[in-house]
């Protein structure tokens, strides 16, 4: 960008720098007034269709310890384990086919549905919409067991899955 035929003088520092040497574009057309064009719908470009939001989030990976994997939209699905020191947090559910050591925060966009599925059940803090429960407010009866956790009411519930 720049300004041609303008004086240098009257160039400061806020404004492009003077061009020399241009070349004419040619003839520009004028747009016709509004009231001589036809009225033409606008045409939207056809372009690919938008592809929808995947409503569950699968990882076939242990999640490390310092990990957090977040979630929003929908349920994480992971095939592994849940090291101490790690978080899940999604929109929905949460299911770990492994060992849930770390951090499990279900619901987080306020689903009181969701639930906490694991294979395993050593974890350090468990949530649901908002409601919180740690690893030495846990009943031990569940450590080490398949337990589904979900809320009734305004408790957070434990059920052994075998």
């Amino acid at each position: 960008m720049g300004i041609e035929g303008a004086e240098p003088s009257l160039l400061g520092l806020g404004l492009p720098p003077p061009m020399v040497g241009g070349r004419n574009a040619g003839e520009v057309e004028e747009p016709a007034p509004a009231s001589d064009r036809k009225s033409v719908p606008p045409t939207a470009p056809a372009g690919p269709p938008a592809k929808p939001t995947p409503a569950s989030l699968l990882l076939d990976c242990p999640v490390r310890s310092g990990q957090s994997i977040i979630f929003p939209e929908g349920d994480v699905t992971v095939v592994g384990s849940v090291s101490s020191g790690a978080e899940i947090i999604a929109g929905g559910s949460i299911h770990v086919y492994g060992t849930l050591r770390g951090r499990a925060i279900a619901g987080s966009m306020g689903d009181n549905r969701a639930r906490i599925y694991c294979r395993k059940l050593e974890a350090e803090l468990l949530a649901i919409d908002g409601l919180y429960q740690t690893a030495e407010d846990m009943d031990s009866h569940f450590r080490g067991r398949a337990v589904q956790v979900r809320l009734k009411g305004d408790a957070i519930t434990m059920e052994s899955l075998g």
